[in-house]
């Protein structure tokens, strides 16, 4: 059955852009069976470690329980539905963000062996695909079907099965076969794709078949036909291209509209011939599942590679275009493309350093070779390490050439161009050269020595003037690059784009050029093509601008310090890369491309104490982990096209979005507390802006500054007032109660003093009334002497009035006044001690009551004495008699007893 023949088509060299993924970059199982992409626009496949997540910049694998191997996969909105060997089930966002595995299978492969090789969506229901039945959303509904289902498919929201019987299709509850088929030529169908209306069967060995109005007929077109025993594996069907996999070599991609054919297997560009299974992206790359990596096919790609890896030619140095040829100069030496055939230039065996073209030949220069190309013809030079050649504008006849060692002539003779002097002064490494004009002047430059202007001499043999253009703001040590941009020159170095002010003799910066191209950036090539179109590296990248359209190419694939561009025609640019070269169609990009999406993928909050993922709830963060680290990816799978991001937080007192970088991290330590948003936006390599994203999260105060801990300090703040007003309350107690003892104090010191002053007075008036009594005992006694020495006879009178002294004198001892205001006295000082005292014990004699008196006063036995008129011994003895009548224990104190009534 004829199809397409690819043996009898003509492979080119230049291959398409294909992206190797190996299991070790991604880092999960080998085999790779189903594809999907959800509507984020990121990857999945159902691999052997679990389901495998690709966002463009990072691999993720979320393991099955069990670790079985996913065997197929599909994408409804946020839900990812696996199916693999014993099981079923579907990956749904926690609240943080991250796929959680929710088993729909129950108890299904713990009772028979299952594997669910296909899950399809019809309506809103899935419909998981096992070896011989059918399970609807989950195992407890079940659709019986033909035993050995070999493949199944959705084609115009129909399913579809194919088995060792029929080809069958759901209808209601059932599976009915489809007429006008004969089993025996589809019974190996691997793929049924809509195609106009109708279905496209594609078997293995047998070709492709094309079924419609009950009527299967061979799919052919004219002149092409598929090579036998490669064993289709699968298919793939975006517009009119259909994409055949293969067991045995690679993917077949067909042209439907065009009627063309390509083949990609490993000779140019995949890393595994078993395919096993094929989708389309959004983008309508090609993604191919692997028996062992995953690839994914540029198709839409303007840039096809010649890669060292399959034409082992050596890094990308130079390239030109000369009589219908295509010179490759790379570290391994000169090779020529002719024909779609690719050869070596004998005696080039070395770095090349430049290919120039001038009066129609082409000159060649290497580290270890110097060669002239005219034709056929080679002419090989005794001189090495030549950086370029250029044509002197004033001297026809000559030519000047940069090397290692300085500047060097060529001059014309009938045989050709020969080597002639070198220039004297101009010992400059001249990595890169340039001459004016007008004047013939000679910029050199070199990493080591920097900037230099040289003016030669009227024969060119020697240098007139040397001057050194380096400054601050062009400083050595980096290499930069000389080209006329619009007429004028332009030196493009790391820090910006320079231009020459002669009027000045100064370097000045070329602002305006800058505003055209990519601003104040690290220029390290810059080169005007014929159709006026700059093309410069910036940030490890091609760009080229035509003034209004900005294109960015082969991020992180050129050679440092020998970026490279030449032109094979208008439409066609050769790029040298670190593997070889790519050719790029130099083509207007269409408008409908879409708008890349960034998207913020994981954010980490502190040290690692908490992870959220896509599509997480917006978090409240402890003070204590007030640092974040966003990380964010966008959804292209072209690693050689050019994606920056920029970022804006808002509430941080940014103001301004970010410049562009190309990291996919950004992070934030030592936030205040406060509400934030995280955006991030994309700018693409055609230099429009993508799309936006963000996210919210609330920074939480420390803990002394959250609302309970204000509510603390209130109930704090008015605890203390409470407290001190207590303190206050009870310290103006406290002076009240001292002050009121104080006074009591000195009452009672001015009551004891007074009190002293009275026992005082009554003392010395009870001494006063003893003295008298003595006095007046002492004039009795003389009385009585007196009387007794008086006689009857004498003075008979006398002794009368003796006798009646006498008994006044007693009188008044006896009944002294003074007694009874010594008691009254007493009782007023002592609390009506005495009449307390005799109502208590009116057994006590006048003269007892009077001796507790005393004792009272704390006076002494030998005070006591002569106030009672007794002797010491005698108020001994009236103390006992005392203590018998209070009835006083003999350990009692009589004194204290006494003080406290």
């Amino acid at each position: 059955m004829t199809v397409a023949t690819l043996q009898t088509m003509a492979q080119t060299p230049w291959q398409r852009a294909v992206v190797n993924h190996s299991r070790q970059s991604y880092h999960s199982g080998n085999q790779n069976w189903q594809i999907a992409q959800s509507m984020e626009g990121w990857m999945y496949f159902a691999n052997n470690n679990g389901l495998l997540e690709y966002d463009g910049a990072n691999w993720n694998t979320y393991p099955l329980p069990g670790h079985t191997k996913v065997r197929s996969v599909l994408s409804v909105g946020d839900t990812i539905y696996v199916g693999a060997l014993g099981q079923f089930g579907c990956f749904v966002r926690n609240s943080k963000g991250k796929l959680i595995y929710h088993d729909l299978s129950g108890q299904i492969g713990q009772k028979e062996q299952v594997n669910v090789w296909h899950i399809h969506r019809i309506g809103n229901d899935i419909y998981f695909q096992t070896d011989g039945t059918f399970y609807i959303n989950d195992y407890q509904t079940r659709l019986p079907s033909h035993p050995g289902v070999h493949y199944s498919t959705v084609v115009y929201n129909k399913l579809y099965l194919t088995s060792s019987k029929s080809v069958s299709v759901l209808v209601g509850q059932q599976f009915v076969p489809l007429s006008g088929i004969d089993i025996r030529e589809t019974s190996d169908i691997v793929a049924i794709l809509p195609w106009q209306q109708q279905l496209l069967m594609v078997t293995s060995q047998k070709g492709l078949y094309l079924y419609g109005n009950n009527r299967l007929q061979p799919f052919t077109l004219e002149g092409c036909r598929i090579p036998e025993g490669l064993q289709l594996s699968c298919a793939a069907l975006s517009g009119s291209t259909l994409a055949l996999g293969t067991l045995r070599d690679g993917v077949i991609l067909l042209d439907l509209a065009n009627r063309t054919v390509d083949r990609i297997s490993t000779n140019n560009g995949l890393q595994n011939k078993t395919v096993l299974s094929a989708s389309f992206d959004a983008d309508q790359n090609l993604w191919l599942a692997l028996d062992n990596g995953l690839d994914c096919i540029q198709l839409q790609s303007p840039l096809r590679f010649l890669n060292s890896r399959q034409s082992p030619i050596g890094s990308g140095n130079c390239s030109v275009t000369y009589q219908g040829k295509l010179y490759f100069g790379t570290n391994q030496g000169l090779y020529v493309m002719a024909n779609q055939q690719i050869s070596f230039i004998e005696g080039t065996g070395s770095q090349v350093l430049c290919l120039d073209t001038i009066g129609g030949q082409l000159f060649c220069g290497g580290r270890q070779f110097f060669l002239n190309i005219n034709g056929d013809r080679i002419t090989r030079y005794a001189n090495r390490g030549v950086w370029g050649v250029r044509r002197l504008g004033n001297h026809p006849d000559v030519l000047l050439t940069g090397s290692y060692w300085g500047l060097r002539l060529m001059r014309q003779t009938p045989q050709g161009w020969t080597m002639a002097e070198e220039v004297k002064g101009a010992d400059i490494s001249a990595k890169t050269f340039y001459i004016e004009d007008v004047t013939d002047a000679v910029w050199v430059a070199n990493k080591e020595k920097g900037l230099y202007r040289l003016t030669l001499s009227d024969n060119l043999q020697s240098v007139r003037t040397k001057k050194c253009y380096n400054s601050a703001d062009l400083p050595k040590g980096d290499n930069v690059h000389i080209a006329k941009i619009d007429g004028e020159m332009v030196i493009a170095s790391r820090q910006g784009l320079f231009r020459y002010d002669a009027a000045h003799d100064q370097l000045v910066r070329h602002i305006a050029l800058e505003k055209r191209l990519s601003g104040t950036a690290a220029y390290t090539y810059i080169y005007q093509s014929p159709d006026d179109q700059i093309w410069y590296a910036t940030d490890g990248a091609m760009h080229v601008s035509d003034g209004k359209l900005h294109r960015s190419y082969l991020n992180d694939c050129l050679m440092a310090d020998f970026e490279s561009v030449s032109f094979t025609n208008h439409h066609q640019a050769v790029i040298g890369t670190e593997d070889g070269f790519a050719l790029l169609e130099n083509q207007q990009p269409q408008d409908t491309a879409r708008i890349i999406q960034p998207y913020i993928r994981r954010i980490v909050i502190g040290n690692g104490t908490d992870t959220l993922y896509y599509k997480a709830a917006s978090p409240q963060i402890k003070w204590a982990n007030n640092s974040i680290r966003f990380e964010y990816s966008a959804n292209s799978y072209d690693p050689t096209q050019t994606v920056r991001f920029s970022y804006w937080l808002e509430g941080s007192g940014e103001r301004n979005w970010s410049p562009f970088t190309r990291l996919h991290i950004k992070e934030y330590t030592n936030l205040p507390e406060g509400h934030y948003v995280f955006h991030v936006k994309v700018v693409t390599s055609d230099g429009g802006e993508g799309g936006i994203t963000s996210f919210e999260f609330t920074v939480l105060p420390p803990w002394y500054r959250s609302w309970w801990a204000y509510t603390l300090y209130i109930i704090g703040i008015m605890a203390a007032l409470y407290v001190m007003y207590l303190r206050i309350v009870q310290s103006s107690q406290r002076l009240i109660r001292e002050k009121d003892e104080k006074i009591e104090n000195l009452e009672e010191e001015k009551l004891e003093i007074e009190l002293r002053a009275r026992q005082d007075e009554l003392v010395r008036s009870r001494m006063n009334v003893v003295r008298k009594n003595e006095m007046l005992q002492e004039i009795k006694k003389t009385a009585v002497s007196i009387n007794n020495g008086l006689n009857e006879e004498n003075l008979p009178a006398i002794k009368r009035r003796v006798v009646r002294l006498i008994g006044q004198i007693d009188t008044n001892i006896e009944h002294d006044e003074d007694l009874e205001a010594f008691r009254s006295e007493f009782d007023s000082v002592h609390h009506n001690f005495l009449k307390t005292l005799g109502e208590r014990f009116p057994q006590l004699s006048h003269k007892e009551k009077m001796l507790c008196a005393y004792l009272r006063m704390n006076l002494m036995s030998k005070e006591i004495a002569p106030l009672l008129n007794i002797s010491i011994r005698g108020v001994e003895i009236a103390r006992y008699r005392i203590r018998q009548k209070l009835g006083l224990e003999q350990k009692e104190s009589l004194t204290d007893f006494l003080q406290s009534l």
